[in-house]
């Protein structure tokens, strides 16, 4: 239970790094030449688009640099997953951060599907694990899309 606690603590803590850093927790991806606002239309259409409900946006910091994050779910996903293991709606909706640095770049992220499997995946059937990893594809191509990709 403590993992499952911990993990928000550390996804936030990574999100305010200034560099872009690999990590396990975390996959982030930096989009340049299109202003912060832009990127969450962009990304709210592209989520919307995969069936990705975006469920809620707060924006923590709305002055330069701003940070949002967007509350994300496919509800059908997270039935089938939380019938397994309740546990996991600690971490539910999907988060998916976005700040902007300082050269106006703006670095959208969110947890790294791979390494809760690592964590969770003997809990969980392989019917769940699967639809984790399509939860991951479908996050990446929405920003894949934002990027012009």
């Amino acid at each position: 239970m403590r993992t499952l606690l911990l993990i928000p603590i550390l996804l936030i803590t990574f999100a305010f790094t200034q560099e872009q850093k690999k990590h396990p927790m975390q996959y982030e991806e930096v989009i340049e030449g299109l202003d912060f606002e832009d990127v969450k239309l962009l990304l709210k259409t592209a989520l919307d688009g995969r069936n990705m409900n975006v469920l809620g946006v707060i924006d923590v910091a709305t002055d330069k640099p701003r940070f949002s994050y967007f509350l994300v779910c496919n509800l059908s996903y997270a039935e089938k997953i939380f019938r397994e293991m309740p546990q996991l709606g600690v971490m539910a909706p999907c988060r998916i951060y976005l700040y902007e640095r300082e050269d106006g770049s703006v670095v959208i992220g969110f947890v790294n599907v791979k390494t809760l499997l690592r964590v969770f995946g003997d809990k969980l059937s392989k019917q769940s694990q699967e639809l984790f990893l399509k939860a991951d594809k479908d996050i990446k191509s929405a920003i894949q899309e934002v990027r012009g990709e």
